[in-house]
Formats: C-alpha cells, sequence, structure tokens
C-alpha cells in the first residue's frame, strides 16, 4: 500500500494511505450492472471507440470515471448521479461546470480539462455527461508532503501564478455560481452545499453573504435539538454579529470588494503535480462561484495553519499537509509572490485574513461542537 506523509495536531510526521486513484475497477468482460452498461454504451456511441476499462474516481454528487478507450486514449467521464428524479440543482451544477471548463479553456492557460464533448438528457438520451481530457498527474495531497522543501517552495510560487491569472478574469460584480451562455458570464444563485436550495440567492454585497452564512449557521438542522445546546450556539453568533462591523468597515475599499472567479473546492485531491513536480491540473469545478476578493485572495489550503485549521481548535482527526514550521515559511514565500505581481492583491491577502477566518468557521460545519470550537478561537481572537 502506497504512502503519503501528513503531519498531526501535535506537529508530527506520519506515514498515511495515499487517496486511491480508483475505488471500483470494470475491465471488459467483467459483469456490469445494468445502468453502468447503458451509460457505457452512449460514451462509446459518443465517441465512436469501445471501452476496454473504467475506475470509478467519485460516486458522489458526481459520477466520475476514467474509462480507457480501445485505442489506447484515456478520458475522464462526469455525469450527475441518477436518482429518481436528475434534481435541478444537480443539472445546474453539471451546466454551470461544463460551460465554465470550456470557456476558461479558450481564455485562459489554466491547466483545466477540455471539453471533449457533452452529452445532455433528452426523450432519446436518457443520461447526463460529458467527456473532458485526463490531465496528468497525481493528486497533490499524494505526494506534498514528501517533497524537499525547494519542490514545496516552487509548487506554491507556481500556485500564486495560477490564482493571479484566475483572479484577473473579468467576472460580473455579484457573488453567485457562474453559468456561461453563447460565451456571457451569468451569475445565478449560488450553488454550494454550504446553502440550502430554501437559502441559495444572488448576493449584491459581502455583508449580505456574510449575513446569510450566518443565519444558515443559526437554522442548521445539525445542531442539537436540545435547547441549551442551541442557546449556546446562537450566543456565540451573536458575539460574531457584534465583532463583524468593524472588520467589514476595514474591508470596505473597492479593491477588497472586486468580484473574482473562484474554483470554490481548491484542495489538495483537486490539484494534480506532474512527474516532474509541476502543477499539471486543476479539476473538479463544480463549485465555482464569483467571490470577493478580499475571501478569495488566500493561502493555499495546504499550508494554512489558521481558524479552523489552528490545531488547538480543529476538528478530531485533521491532518496537515506540511510541518508548522514549513507552512510558515511557504506563507511567507506565497505572499512574497503576490506582492510583487499584484500590490492591490496582496493587502487583500494580508488584510482579509481574519475575515477569511470568520467565513472559514462559518462554512466548516454546522453542529453545536463546531460552535463550541469556534468560541474557543474566538476568545483568542477577540479576547
Amino acid at each position: 500500500m502506497a504512502l503519503a506523509s501528513f503531519w498531526n495536531r501535535d506537529g508530527q510526521r506520519e506515514r498515511l494511505p495515499v487517496m486511491p486513484s480508483s475505488f471500483e475497477r470494470w475491465t471488459i468482460g467483467d459483469d456490469i450492472e445494468p445502468s453502468r452498461r447503458k451509460l457505457l454504451d452512449r460514451i462509446e456511441a459518443a465517441l465512436s471507440s469501445k471501452v476496454m476499462s473504467t475506475d470509478v474516481r467519485s460516486a458522489q454528487r458526481n459520477l466520475v470515471l476514467e474509462i480507457e478507450l480501445e485505442d489506447g486514449r484515456r478520458e475522464i467521464v462526469r455525469a450527475p448521479v441518477q436518482g429518481q428524479e436528475l434534481s435541478a440543482w444537480s443539472q445546474d451544477m453539471f451546466e454551470s461546470e461544463v460551460a465554465l471548463l470550456s470557456w476558461l479553456s479558450e481564455r485562459t492557460s489554466l491547466p483545466v480539462p477540455r471539453i471533449r464533448c457533452v452529452v445532455r438528457r433528452s426523450e432519446c438520451e436518457p443520461q447526463t455527461f460529458a467527456v473532458m481530457e485526463k490531465l496528468p498527474g497525481d493528486c497533490l495531497l499524494n505526494v506534498f508532503g514528501d517533497l524537499p522543501f525547494s519542490g514545496k517552495e516552487s509548487l506554491i510560487r507556481a500556485t500564486a501564478e495560477m490564482m493571479l491569472q484566475l483572479h484577473n478574469v473579468e467576472v460580473p460584480q455579484r457573488i453567485g455560481t457562474t453559468l456561461v451562455r453563447d460565451n456571457v458570464v451569468n451569475i445565478i444563485p449560488l450553488l454550494a452545499p454550504r446553502f440550502t436550495a430554501s437559502t441559495s440567492r444572488v448576493f449584491d454585497t459581502l455583508e449580505e453573504y456574510i449575513d446569510a452564512l450566518i443565519e444558515g449557521r443559526r437554522a442548521s438542522n445539525l445542531i442539537d435539538i436540545e435547547d441549551a445546546d442551541r442557546s449556546s450556539a446562537n450566543a456565540v453568533l451573536d458575539r460574531l454579529v457584534e465583532e463583524l462591523p468593524p472588520i467589514l468597515h476595514r474591508l470596505s475599499a473597492p479593491a477588497y470588494r472586486r468580484c473574482v472567479l473562484s474554483h470554490g473546492d481548491l484542495h489538495g485531491a483537486n490539484v494534480l503535480i506532474d512527474h516532474a513536480g509541476r502543477i499539471s491540473g486543476l479539476v473538479d469545478w463544480e463549485f465555482h462561484s464569483t467571490r470577493p476578493l478580499v475571501l478569495e485572495a488566500q493561502y493555499p489550503a495546504w499550508i494554512q495553519y489558521d481558524g479552523a485549521y489552528d490545531p488547538r481548535f480543529a476538528q478530531e482527526g485533521m491532518w496537515w499537509f506540511c510541518s508548522p514550521e514549513d507552512a510558515a515559511k511557504l506563507r511567507v514565500v506565497y505572499a512574497e509572490a503576490i506582492k510583487t505581481k499584484d500590490e492591490d492583491y496582496w493587502r487583500a491577502l494580508t488584510g482579509g485574513e481574519l475575515l477569511r477566518q470568520i467565513e472559514g468557521w462559518l462554512t466548516v460545519g454546522s453542529s453545536e461542537s463546531d460552535c463550541r470550537r469556534m468560541a474557543a478561537w474566538m476568545n483568542t481572537v477577540f479576547p
């Protein structure tokens, strides 16, 4: 079993199993369930090539297959998971991701997968799916911890370059999910796990967005139904509401509030690293959105050790990608790389740290225990 290096909350390095590249494998000649066989038949018809094998990469919000074709090509297939009814939410997520990938491929040099074909459900087509380029490389989370510091530093500088490019793409100035139609970027209600369907909407201001996060936490059915637990959680949120106005006021300049394009889920499993140690892919864009720069100009998740990532307050079982000492040095590298290219972006990066930590706490979970951990963090930040 392959192992990779991670760090525990005590700052000690441990070797843990890497993220598997396949959760289920099928090879031609094996038995296969009828619904999957129908999907493979439609893929073969769309690509005019026989599918020789499939590896299930994910089967949660989307079915993600890596397929090998008769001519040796390997591609990725993404399809909304089929239930009794394909929800409008799932369909919107799929459509927005596919459209954005095509749009980014035409306008940027970001390493995003190119769309090969899209088949949409219709009266004669039972399954919606897209076939896209399989990018080379392994997940960053599988390799980052074992790289020498120079390799980590190189990746951090490359990440800074890519984030600057992504965040300089011109987008509408509202907070929501992007939906590209006829090469025009539209904003639709925010599609993300942190919002329920009843509260998802387009936000005009940073204040509206933060308020929605707070109210979403208050209404969460994950907070224990005991009155004392809900009362305790609401007291924590009330305190946060009192602390927010001066923080938001300090970040009121247009340079902070400019909306930029966000990947929305850029963690270590969605960044690919090739054999030469370079970033070869940014994948899984289903939660992309437009967000204020002050929230989006953040240090890469794999070198964060603050807020909900602070070992003193983090969830049980959390692991980090490098040591606290290396992460601190790499954050300096990232900030310097940003500052040499764009000082406004650097000011958003450094000035917005506290607000981003607050957002992190509001989106990391919704249980009463999450509120207790947030309260402990607040006691150190707002004594």
